[in-house]
């Protein structure tokens, strides 16, 4: 069953993109434009100014008719003896279609020539005015109206051009217009050199017998094809009258055997006779036709393309290319002080020196920025090469594209990219920030090390001017990476397992134990792995021992909540707005006040409107401020997903109101996991923490959940990162500095001998150990019900001892943590007994409490 073949329909394979269309001869667009340009030369030339019909009525005498006298007429009045160069142009044009080369941009070209015409006639209209061209003896009378340039020659000489720049200018300015057609097209291109002249006539000749020549050559084809199948049917019907000739003749023979043989003779055997069959007979006895060439239809022969010689672009030249290598880190003396105050700082010895690495050589940049560009030119990606930045594990190769070519193209061929570069992944940066180019980063074939030592002796480290400085690593370039806690202020921290996380965070605790002493920070660790910060126990900056027990962080949190809001109080009594304007005042120093004006200056609208809406105390008995320096609070947890499997509302709830108002009150959070997805990292959680450091993930989709967008997945893993810096959305790709588990253990042991051992809040432990008790479950470590009834019976009492209705009484007086108290005071609201909220003024009682 014949089944009817569907035309296929040319299709674009998404990632193959079409050849772009090439300039190529068109002879029949040639022969078009010679004779309309042959015939404006003879209408031009013929002219007379009384054989057009706008003077008289008499029939134009013109060679080529009223339509010749009308062209000439009309090309005089408007360009004056310009109108010659208007057929002269078509000619030319006309005869470049007939080259290889063709004509490329035809809008362009057709622009060009508009625009040498206004040239030439505004350059004819000066001349004419500076009577250089005088109409002597009726030169032009006869064919001139309107002087010889026209009307558009001297309207754009005498009033436009001429008044505003000057006849020097003019002419400058139309001899310009006048060259810029003839030089566009390429006078060599007409007027070859005489070598190659006759090359150009054949060339020609060519192009023009090509369309004949080709269908006299279908037509023979056919002819031979005709002429071969009626061959072919007179040979078969041939064969068949001589198959049935021999068969008749094979009777014949058969029946001759019976005859008697000639004495003395033997008599053939039959089967002797027959053994083999004669020549020229099979054994069917039919005789086998004689082998002739098969008169097989002549196919068409295919032009065969001639092979394409791949011609061999230039190398690169490394001197030609920028290469800018990583800068090497500048150390400064005396970045680490020994001791402030009681507390010894850990020497820098403790940490290894950065091995000595070479790195690659500019040729070998220069030969992977060359495969990266032909990689691109194969997929029909035209770019120029860029500067090329060299960092300790990454380099980026910048390209510009050329014009016309979306970026889109270059982001979706990363896979090829890497596949042209051998590389084991590569990441597109489109555009990169500031620039117009495109970044390509290339793992380096041979990686040098970033160790801590190598950054904390930078003067990077040295010259920050940080509250909290924290060390991260190193950029694309090479650049130590310094930031500040107090402006990130909350991180978070993701990735899986291998790829730096932990590093990222220990590297973080000992910048941090290189900085401050136990005054100036503390830290409240989560480790619900039990193995990852158990060795930090031993650190005297340790406010509580590290929390392992995943029920016990809601009451961790809890207490970091009324601390948080016991600050705030304390601000509010001593009329200042952050932790640096409370440490200013007691210091009393010009550097303290400037910091606290700093934090101030940086807290936005949201966090002024939370901090506004804290209860605070009125009665100078309901607290004591403290008259010492408020240490900062750094509460670094570790795996967020165990807690989040535990009490996922109530982590989630604390660390949203952490992160929106711990800032001003020095807290800050650390957050990392290993598991980014969205039952992890909720929307509450992402949405107040805008720093986030991202090392390898597993998928674009955990990128997307960490970053906002995809590249986590394309990084290499061992410390290469990509974070979020506080106050934008670029993100940075660099390499995380590296601790080893050696070096944290002796700068632990070096503070556990050398200092005071860790002073424990021991009232904050038994706090977590009774909010644990109290939660019939994990969940209801800070929301638990069945606390709220038996708590109310005395937060009646608390009311009726202190006349005071407030959110944070409740909390002080009962140790329960914030969300608790403010659910016990809803509930006392719905009773009747107070009544709502009045800003940071305490509720109205409503009842008498004596009585109740």
């Amino acid at each position: 069953m014949a089944v009817a073949k569907k035309k296929k329909k040319p299709t674009t394979r998404r990632g193959i993109t079409q050849q772009p269309r090439v300039a190529r001869p068109r002879p029949l667009w040639g022969i078009f434009l010679l004779a309309l340009g042959l015939l404006g030369v003879v209408a031009i030339g013929d002219f007379d100014l009384e054989q057009s019909g706008r003077v008289q009525t008499d029939p134009a005498q013109n060679l080529v008719g009223w339509v010749g006298a009308e062209f000439a007429f009309w090309s005089f009045y408007i360009l004056g003896i310009a109108s010659w160069l208007l057929p002269l142009y078509t000619i030319w044009v006309g005869l470049l279609s007939f080259l290889q080369e063709g004509v490329r941009r035809g809008l362009t070209v057709c622009l060009l020539i508009v625009v040498a015409l206004l040239g030439a006639a505004g350059l004819s209209a000066l001349l004419e005015a500076d009577e250089i061209l005088r109409m002597q003896g009726g030169l032009f009378e006869r064919q001139l109206s309107q002087g010889v340039g026209g009307l558009v020659g001297a309207f754009l000489a005498n009033r436009f051009l001429k008044p505003w720049i000057g006849p020097f200018g003019a002419y400058t300015a139309f001899i310009a217009c006048f060259l810029a057609a003839p030089f566009y097209l390429g006078i060599s291109r007409l007027v070859p050199s005489p070598g190659s002249l006759l090359a150009r006539f054949q060339a020609i000749l060519q192009n023009l017998g090509g369309a004949w020549g080709e269908r006299r050559r279908v037509s023979a084809e056919k002819k031979k094809e005709k002429r071969a199948a009626k061959e072919a049917n007179k040979l078969s019907k041939k064969e068949k009258k001589e198959a049935a000739a021999a068969a008749r003749a094979d009777e014949d023979a058969l029946g001759a055997i019976d005859e008697e043989p000639i004495e003395g003779e033997e008599k053939p055997s039959l089967l002797r006779r027959m053994d083999g069959p004669p020549p020229g007979l099979k054994r069917n006895g039919s005789k086998t036709p004689r082998k002739r060439p098969a008169a097989v239809a002549t196919a068409t022969p295919e032009e065969v393309p001639a092979p394409q010689v791949a011609v061999e672009k230039p190398k690169l030249d490394p001197a030609t290319i920028k290469i800018i290598s990583g800068a090497k880190t500048e150390k400064a003396t005396a970045a680490i002080p020994e001791q402030r105050g009681d507390y010894k700082f850990p020497p820098i010895s403790l940490l290894s020196e950065a091995p000595d690495a070479s790195g690659a050589m500019p040729e070998d940049h220069a030969t992977t920025m060359e495969a990266l560009v032909r990689t691109l030119d194969e997929f029909g990606v035209k770019v120029i090469p860029g500067e090329i930045h060299t960092g300790p594990v990454i380099t980026r190769y910048e390209v510009t594209p050329a014009p016309g070519v979306r970026v889109e193209k270059i982001v979706n061929l990363d896979k090829n990219i890497a596949l042209g570069l051998r590389a084991l992944s590569v990441r597109i940066l489109a555009p990169v920030p500031g620039k117009g180019t495109v970044g390509i980063e290339v793992p380096n074939q041979v990686s040098q090390p970033v160790c801590m030592r190598d950054i904390v002796e930078s003067k990077a480290w040295a010259e920050a001017k940080a509250d909290i400085p924290v060390v991260l690593g190193k950029d694309v370039t090479g650049t130590p990476m310094v930031t500040d806690l107090t402006k990130m202020p909350h991180v978070l921290i993701a990735g899986s397992t291998g790829s730096g996380k932990t590093v990222c965070i220990n590297a973080i605790i000992a910048s941090l134990l290189y900085h401050a002493g136990p005054e100036d920070i503390r830290f409240i660790m989560v480790d619900p792995k039990v193995v990852e910060m158990q060795v930090y126990n031993a650190l005297p900056h340790m406010l509580i021992p590290v929390v392992t027990e995943p029920k016990k962080v809601p009451g961790a949190l809890k207490w970091i909540l009324a601390e948080m809001e016991r600050r705030y109080q304390i601000f509010a009594k001593e009329n200042v707005r952050n932790i640096a304007g409370f440490n200013a005042k007691l210091a009393k120093t010009k550097e303290e006040k400037e910091k606290a004006e700093a934090m101030d200056a940086e807290m936005t609208a949201e966090e002024r409107a939370a901090v506004s809406q804290i209860e605070v105390p009125r009665d100078d008995d309901a607290f004591e401020v403290p008259r010492k320096k408020l240490p900062y609070i750094v509460c670094i947890i570790d795996e967020l997903a165990d807690l989040m499997m535990v009490a996922p509302a109530d982590i989630e709830t604390g660390i949203a109101r952490l992160a929106q108002l711990a800032r001003a009150a020095g807290i800050h959070l650390i957050l990392a996991t290993q598991r980014p997805s969205v039952n992890v990292i909720t929307g509450v959680i992402k949405a107040n923490l805008p720093s986030r450091i991202s090392f390898k993930v597993a998928s674009k989709v955990d990128s997307r959940t960490i970053l906002d967008g995809g590249g986590a997945e394309a990084l290499i893993g061992k410390g290469d990162m990509l974070f979020i810096p506080p106050g934008t959305s670029n993100l940075v790709r660099a390499q995380g500095a590296f601790v080893s588990d050696d070096e944290i253990n002796g700068i632990v042991d070096y503070l556990k001998e050398h200092n005071e051992p860790p002073n424990f809040a021991q009232e904050i432990q038994n706090q977590i150990d009774s909010s644990d008790e109290e939660s019939s479950g994990g969940a209801g470590a800070i929301s638990g019900e069945d606390g709220d009834d038996a708590l109310l019976s005395g937060a009646i009492d608390v009311l009726r001892s202190t006349k005071r209705a407030s959110t944070s009484m409740l909390q002080r007086r009962l140790r329960i943590g914030y969300n608790r108290a403010a659910r016990l005071m809803e509930e006392l609201e719905e009773r009747g007994i107070v009544g709502p909220e009045n800003g940071s003024s305490p509720r109205e009682i409503l009842v008498d409490l004596d009585v109740m």
